[in-house]
This record gives structure tokens, sequence and C-alpha cells, in this order.
């Protein structure tokens, strides 16, 4: 029942909280936010279908983890909660609040019981921070265009924070590679064009949820 109502909660007021985030977390700095961002009148995004969606994910992974251990549970359903948030920000507006960012770091200490100790987020955060900046400062001397923001860099230090080094390491392996595959299957499909952005949150927040709920237990 404690489940239940978990995934009720999750699944609903990831929807209403995305709804109703302050328009300025969904815009840089210095700039106004777009009108859709700004309309009180209009969902971001819709009721239906993704409060019965999200609300029935929710309900699966907290029965899962809670089962497995519920102490762990509770660190990990509020980091997938805030992993959510951040990725439908991204997906949508093509931006990485850092207040999100910044309640998920704060929630990456309650993952310290079940790390292999305190220096584990230590190195969480430098390796996730400094990979991922490697990321874009190459990808940029590359192609001449952002491959990542220092929006993606904030959320890997972040992530790195909450799940150690392995855990960080499987987020931008795993979330790069299905980023690159997507970005591929989409150009050959014509659905964007070369020069088209595609936001990297997004995969790097599942490949940290997945990590968050099914592999941690492998590598702690």
């Amino acid at each position: 029942m404690v489940s239940i109502a978990i995934g009720i909660i999750g699944g609903n007021g990831a929807v209403y909280a995305f709804n109703k985030l302050p328009a300025s977390w969904l815009c840089d700095y210095g700039k106004e936010p777009s009108e859709a961002a700004k309309s009180l009148g209009t969902q971001r995004i819709k009721s239906y279908p993704w409060k019965y969606v999200f609300t029935a994910s929710f309900i699966v992974v907290a029965i899962y983890m809670g089962i497995n251990d519920w102490q762990y549970a509770i660190a990990g359903i509020i980091g997938i909660w805030l992993l959510l948030e951040i990725a439908i920000a991204d997906k949508k507006y093509m931006i990485i609040p850092d207040q999100l960012v910044m309640f998920l770091a704060i929630t990456g200490f309650g993952f310290i019981p079940f790390q292999g100790g305190f220096m584990d987020l230590v190195e969480g955060v430098i390796l996730g921070g400094s990979v991922m900046l490697a990321v874009a400062l190459v990808g940029k001397f590359i192609t001449k265009k952002d491959v990542a923001g220092i929006g993606d860099v904030k959320l890997c230090a972040a992530v790195g924070l909450a799940t150690g080094p392995y855990g960080i390491g499987f987020t931008i392996i795993c979330g790069a590679f299905i980023c690159g595959i997507v970005a591929a299957i989409l150009l050959l499909m014509k659905k964007i064009k070369k020069d088209d952005e595609i936001a990297l949150g997004p995969y790097l927040c599942g490949a940290a949820i997945i990590y968050i709920v099914i592999l941690h237990n492998y590598f702690n």
C-alpha cells in the first residue's frame, strides 16, 4: 500500500510540479521565458496520458525498490523524481534547471550510507563534472557546435554525487551511446537535420535512473 501511495503521489506530482515550475527556471539566465513556458493557462505537459504513465511507472519502481531495500528506496525515489523533471525540462525547453540540479545534489547525500564510503561520492562528482566538461570542449572543437552544455556538466556532477564513480561512468557512457543511436535514426528518417541540436539530458537522466533502480546493487 505504501508503494502504491508513493507511486500515485510521485506520478501525479511530477506532472503537477512541472506545470507549476517558475517560468524563469525554464530559460537561460538573462533571457525571457517563452510564451508557452510563461502561460499559466496551458499545461506544459498534459495530464493525459502522462499522469497515468508516470504513476504506473512509479508504483512499479517503488514496489521493486521497496522489496530490495526500503531505506535505499527513499533516496532513490526522490532522486528518480528529480531526474524525471530534469529530463522533461531539457526535452521540452532545451534547458536543465539549476534549481532542480541543486535539489538532486542535495538528495545525493542521502545515498552516502549505500555507497562504499564518502569518497565514492567525491570521486563521482569529480568524474562526472570533469568527463562531461571534456566531452563538451572536445565536441565543440571537433564539430564547431555544442554537443553538451554547462547544464549537462552540472547534471553529471550531481548524478556522480548520488551514484558514485560506477554510476556516473555508466550514466555518461550509456546516455551518450543511446543519444547517438537516436540521433542517427532520426537523421536517417529525416526527422532532424545534421545541424539540429538534440538534448542530451533526457538520455543521461534515463541512464541514471536505470543505474539507481537496477544496477546499483551489482556495484556496491
